[in-house]
Formats: structure tokens, sequence, C-alpha cells
């Protein structure tokens, strides 16, 4: 009795990735479409929301729709309201010392198109 070798098995970690070098009933995902002009424009801050030591820290914002051109304005305050720092950039660099909480808050234009969020962090530098 003669046997045949086995067929090829393939596997993959992820079912819904394409899988290269074997055939699978699952369609490839396709990539979202880039964003669009007439978008609405949007934004998300990165970066850390709890300091726990003294140091350089940075936040940046990833915005997408609006027009495409982009205008940046942050506003870091500290207890009460009170004003700490401002930047024109889409990234944020702050040297955290003390022990208070800030707000990070983000204006940003695109044409006709104004949009605000703010972030907290937290500062456990003297324990949280």
């Amino acid at each position: 009795m003669r046997r045949s070798p086995l067929p090829t098995l393939c596997a993959c970690a992820t079912c819904a990735v394409l899988l290269v070098g074997c055939q699978s009933p699952v369609a490839p995902v396709p990539p979202p479409p880039p964003a669009s002009q007439g978008q609405t424009l949007s934004f998300e801050i990165s970066g850390p929301s709890q300091i726990d030591a003294a140091g350089l820290f940075s936040w940046e914002a990833f915005v997408f729709g609006g027009s495409g051109a982009y205008e940046y304005q942050w506003v870091v305050t500290g207890p009460a309201g009170q004003l700490i720092s401002t930047a024109t950039a889409r990234e944020l660099s702050l040297l955290v010392a003390d022990t208070d909480d800030i707000v990070l808050t983000l204006t940003v234009k695109s044409g006709n198109e104004i949009r605000v969020e703010s972030f907290g962090v937290r500062n456990c530098i003297a324990g949280c």
C-alpha cells in the first residue's frame, strides 16, 4: 500500500488578516479610505494621563478631517484654572516637577471648523 504525502497545512494567528501562501475562505479586510476634505474635524490627544516622577513629558495631537491645514493652541492650567503654559505646535512638552494635577486644553482650527478638547493629567509625584 502506497501512502500519499499529507497536504501542507496553513495556520494563522489572526484569521481576519490575509493569509500569505495559503488559501483562505476569509476575504481580506480592505484598508480604511483616506480622510476626505469633507469629514468633520476631530482629534485625539496621546500622552500620559498620570505622572509618577518629575521629568519631561510630551503629548501629541492626532487630527482627522477638516480642510487639512491645522492650527493648534494648547493651554495648560493648574489648580483653580491657574495658567501654567501655552503652545502652538502639534506636540506639547512640559517639564513637570511639582505635585499639582494639570489640565491640557487643545483647540484645533481647520478652515472654518474649530474643535476644543481637554485632557486631565493626574500628578502622583508625591503619591496618589
